[in-house]
């Protein structure tokens, strides 16, 4: 992939994937995770849509250092890509509208085509037993991956 060609991502975009991989490191490249995908505390960034892929696979694994805050941020993507009905007033208030943010049709995208790895982890029986993981996370989980 040619992480430069994106929107306001850094090329280092590897280095922070595989920062996640390491205990010693998780914590450090997940705060530079979250830097790069969100665009604002409501809003995902361009490079969000073409991480998803990684993210899903690195949940999957259930001896990923920081696993749930992984989680927690597919679970953030999948909320904030969810379409806005363009006749509800708070919604377009709050998320703008669909054509101003391609980057979440693109999300969604994302998890569609990886829809196994979300299907992976709505199987999985660590995840399943985490009270953190609940119904209405599962729901944003089948509803952006199209379950």
């Amino acid at each position: 992939m040619e992480w430069s060609s994106i929107p306001g991502c850094q090329v280092d975009v590897p280095v922070v994937l595989r920062g996640l991989l390491d205990p010693e490191a998780a914590q450090t490249a997940e705060r530079a995770l979250d830097w790069l995908v969100m665009s604002g505390p409501m809003s995902i960034s361009a490079v969000m849509p073409a991480v998803v892929p990684y993210l899903l696979r690195l949940a999957a694994d259930p001896s990923l250092p920081r696993r749930d805050p992984l989680v927690g941020l597919l679970l953030v993507a999948a909320a904030l890509s969810a379409p806005t009905d363009p006749d509800n007033a708070w919604d377009l208030a709050v998320g703008g509208p669909e054509k101003d943010h391609p980057e979440r049709a693109q999300c969604r995208a994302a998890f569609v085509a990886d829809a196994a790895w979300v299907q992976r982890l709505l199987a999985d029986d660590e995840l399943r037993a985490d009270p953190y993981l609940d119904d209405e996370d599962r729901a944003s989980f089948v509803q952006a991956a199209r379950l």
